[in-house]
């Protein structure tokens, strides 16, 4: 009986040091700050107390969102994020302070809930685009509709408005709407011949 009693206390023991160790949440945006890049977020479930008691997790603060980013920063795709979206929440074995200042830290905030990243993405909602992607085997950027698509077979297709702010330059058939830029002419004022294709 005494090794039981053991075996338990050992166990308790280790539960009780785990009840602080956290590893991964699904959690949603309260707020967005963009000039920080940081969230308020609160975490989905619930958090065992050591009285055995189950209560709400609390908002999570200054939480780093992570964006899609490289090459110095100099390569960036990013969009917006609203209240409400849904994300991952993930929390370093190691304090993210001594990342982020680049200074030493002497606290232990291992897998603690004050040291938590977040990946903006994860909804409880599957994404319909998922089955045309997958169907297409394709690429696919969207917003309200307005749809760039990239397909395997080196075409692009682009549903919605198009505005280009700089050149244009085509390296091969121009197809505008049934008119062939490249070899476009028109009526000439001389009866009978046309004009020459554009230079």
């Amino acid at each position: 009986m005494a090794m039981q009693e053991t075996m338990q206390e050992i166990k308790n023991a280790v539960q009780d040091r785990l009840r602080d160790v956290h590893t991964i949440l699904p959690g949603k945006i309260v707020a967005f700050d963009p000039d920080r890049c940081e969230a308020s977020i609160l975490p989905y479930g619930k958090y065992k107390k050591p009285d055995g008691s189950m209560i709400d997790f609390p908002q999570l603060n200054e939480v780093p969102v992570y964006i899609m980013q490289g090459s110095g920063q100099a390569a960036t795709v990013v969009y917006p994020v609203k209240p409400d979206d849904e994300c991952i929440v993930l929390f370093s074995e190691q304090t993210l302070e001594t990342w982020r200042t680049k200074a030493e830290s002497h606290t232990d905030l291992r897998f603690d809930l004050s040291n938590a990243t977040a990946i903006i993405g994860m909804f409880a909602k599957p994404n319909p685009l998922m089955i045309q992607a997958v169907e297409q085997d394709a690429l696919i950027i969207d917003r309200n509709g307005t749809r760039i698509t990239l397909l395997p077979n080196n075409s692009i297709t682009i549903a919605g408005n198009l505005t280009i702010q700089g050149n244009l330059n085509v390296s091969g058939t121009g197809n505008i709407g049934g008119v062939v830029v490249n070899t476009h002419t028109h009526t000439s004022t001389q009866p009978g011949t046309n004009t020459s294709g554009p230079n």
